[in-house]
């Protein structure tokens, strides 16, 4: 996973400080891709309402099969040590936000959507992408670490608190179509069962496009509303400023005080994989929750949606604070 030979911290920071600009420059071509949906809309090839059929596909079908594809590598000590690195910190970090985010509406500063939009992250239909475009599809295994605690936390916590119901519907839980990817992924990379050819070739193909998918379907939502009241919304942007950058630079800071990456320098690269994860947009799923539930789901997308054209310059400013920090 890592090389042989140190080239010295010179070298990596000028490595990690590339990356952050080829982060931008994907960043910047997703948001291409978006313009495209939003364009299909426009000119009446598509409709918006057909963004939230595309939006389905890419949750439950291409999404598991991403899942799968990234935990489809051979198992040595040096991965499992950096999963369960990633595994225990995006569990800890994820907790604390709820937290926070509890904290904040019980002062009144923020309603029930507003803290699922803060709390939760759109780790699994832009990050994952993003980690295989820039670091290798090899790295979205340690980035679905963090995909793994978002759904058993998203389908437990978040959807008690959007119903108003403490009751946690394991039956739910169990049938979500992400959870039963990382159940089976997690089972062929514990015993080392490969995917048959055709099959292997079919997933690897459909988590692939993900990306472009999860874009495309951005682009289409932001075409169904006026761009100026989208972008004139004032309360997106105190809801944005918590989840783009308060709530990833108060992580980064725990992080720096309790002194562990010096202490283990090895997990680096794989807690900054977990860190374009927190700082991500807030997620998609919690307007789907929020028209589910009758929560009022518009605010809950325009926070999505301006969240993901505002993160193209929030998350390599995250990345960069990150390598500054630990390297």
């Amino acid at each position: 996973m890592w090389p042989a030979e140190n080239p010295g911290p010179h070298c990596e920071r000028i490595c990690l400080m590339n990356t952050s600009l080829l982060l931008m420059n994907k960043l910047f071509s997703m948001m291409l891709i978006a313009a495209v949906g939003f364009t299909t809309v426009r000119t009446g090839l598509l409709d918006a309402e057909d963004s939230k059929r595309v939006a389905k596909l890419s949750l439950y079908a291409l999404g598991p099969c991403l899942i799968i594809s990234a935990l489809q590598v051979e198992l040595t000590p040096e991965r499992l040590h950096g999963y369960i690195a990633a595994l225990v910190f995006s569990l800890l970090v994820q907790t604390g936000f709820i937290g926070l985010g509890s904290l904040l509406r019980r002062l009144g500063f923020i309603n029930v959507v507003e803290e699922m939009s803060v709390i939760y992250t759109n780790c699994g239909n832009l990050i994952l992408p993003i980690i295989s475009m820039t670091m290798g599809p090899e790295m979205v295994f340690y980035g679905s670490a963090y995909q793994l605690t978002f759904n058993l936390l998203f389908w437990t916590h978040c959807n008690t608190q959007m119903r108003g119901d403490s009751r946690i519907i394991w039956k739910d839980v169990l049938r979500n179509p992400n959870v039963i990817a990382f159940l089976i992924g997690i089972f062929l990379l514990l015993t080392g069962i490969p995917l048959p050819g055709p099959v292997g070739t079919a997933v690897d193909m459909m988590a692939s496009a993900i990306g472009a998918v999860s874009m495309l379907v951005i682009g289409m939502s932001l075409a169904g509303g006026s761009l100026k009241e989208i972008m004139t919304f004032r309360r997106a942007y105190p809801i944005l400023l918590i989840r783009l950058i308060i709530f990833p630079l108060l992580a980064l800071g725990v992080l720096y005080v309790s002194g562990f990456l010096p202490r283990h320098p090895e997990f680096i690269p794989v807690l900054r994989i977990s860190f374009l994860a927190i700082a991500a947009p807030p997620a998609a799923n919690v307007p789907q929750l929020a028209a589910l539930y009758d929560r009022d789901p518009v605010p809950a997308g325009i926070y999505n949606m301006l969240g993901n054209l505002f993160c193209i310059l929030t998350i390599p400013l995250i990345d960069l604070a990150f390598s500054t920090l630990f390297l």
